[in-house]
């Protein structure tokens, strides 16, 4: 699985400065097999203002992982 960090968006609360997401692409597996796309990595899996970017690859390959396995699995007949 090849994934990209692309930015953070940061915002200052409180006057201090917090994530709110760091924005990923991602790609997997091959034709016709395979799955691409975009998300928000947020605080709330594991990632922070500090956060490498080895940790936020390893946050969003959990939450890629975690949206396959609710997908409905294709009928096969």
């Amino acid at each position: 699985m090849n994934i990209t960090v692309n930015n953070e968006q940061v915002a200052f609360v409180e006057g201090k400065q917090t994530l709110q997401y760091a924005s990923v692409s991602f790609n997997a597996g091959t034709f016709p097999n395979s799955l691409n796309g975009n998300l928000q990595v947020t605080p709330e899996d594991g990632i922070s203002l500090t956060s490498s970017e080895d940790d936020i690859k390893a946050a969003a390959k959990t939450k890629i992982q975690a949206l396959i396995a609710e997908a409905p699995a294709e009928n096969a007949e």
